[in-house]
């Protein structure tokens, strides 16, 4: 089942969120990728059917699939119980057709690791438990689309990679629409990627082709920790690290500004700071 985007905008007066974005979508995990307050989370909430766009239109090529919606802040019902919540949800989403659900709530218990917590209430979890109870009830009844807003904030980089992995598994027959900031996510596993900046899709399409329209503007040099300070004033890095009395700094740039620098493969995280680079995206030494 595809899924057409066509010329979807939201505006709150002269405001405008999203500005006619058009996409088609099919099975496979697809990556929004773009810095806070960019429209990722707007975008994902009217598909889900939570806020209306102002113009434009989200259509199937046949009977609407069941959602299974991860939105960006996440809480539940604090006094309910994860094994409560989860069985609430699954009657929010199936009605009637939900009376073979306990099967599927105990698989996302185990697959999710709160098989032990699912008598505890959910404002007794911790914030990454909250977020595992969250991507347990996006995933829970078989949804074909699936909407994961920023789904590994909270999770510890075990966690983050088992769940990455178990994305790719589920892509092959469901819809994955993957929103986040943090790069490592998405790399390696995106069917298309979407960068999305001021409301519009800046870049958009597979890993390698968004990190070929970067080359030549990535660089690396090495310098004396005396000159970290002099020289790096106004530099958008990518990534540094130590090495005996001196510095290895990746920068991004459209041309060499330190002398001795050389050209370097891309990468995405560097896809990700060539279009943010002016909003302040640096790191520190």
């Amino acid at each position: 089942m595809n899924m057409y985007i066509k010329n979807l905008s939201k505006s709150y007066g002269e405001n405008f969120v999203l500005k006619n974005i058009s996409t088609e979508i099919g099975n496979g995990i697809y990556g929004f990728l773009g810095a806070n307050g960019v429209g990722k989370s707007t975008l994902f909430n009217i598909i889900s059917g939570y806020i209306k766009a102002t113009s434009g239109e989200i259509s199937f090529n046949g009977e609407k699939p069941r959602v299974g919606f991860l939105p960006q802040q996440f809480e539940g019902y604090p006094e309910m119980t994860v094994q409560e919540f989860l069985q609430y949800m699954g009657f929010v989403k199936m009605g009637k057709e939900s009376k073979g659900i306990l099967s599927d709530i105990n698989k996302q218990l185990k697959i999710f690791e709160l098989e032990d917590k699912k008598k505890v209430k959910l404002k007794n979890l911790s914030g990454g438990q909250v977020r595992r109870v969250g991507l347990a009830q996006a995933f829970l009844a078989d949804p074909h689309l699936i909407l994961l807003d920023e789904p590994t904030a909270g999770l510890d980089p075990s966690q983050r990679n088992y769940f990455k992995n178990y994305l790719v598994e589920k892509s092959q027959e469901k819809t994955i629409l993957l929103s986040t900031h943090i790069v490592s996510d998405l790399e390696f596993i995106t069917k298309k990627l979407y960068v999305l900046k001021n409301g519009s899709f800046v870049m958009e399409g597979k890993e390698e082709e968004l990190i070929s329209r970067v080359d030549g503007n990535v660089w690396e040099v090495k310098i004396n920790k005396q000159d970290v300070y002099t020289k790096l004033k106004h530099i958008t890095i990518s990534e540094s690290y130590e090495q005996e009395d001196y510095y290895v700094i990746r920068y991004i740039n459209s041309k060499d500004i330190i002398e001795g620098s050389k050209q370097v493969k891309p990468t995405l995280n560097d896809v990700y700071l060539y279009n943010f680079k002016e909003e302040g995206f640096t790191n520190e030494i």
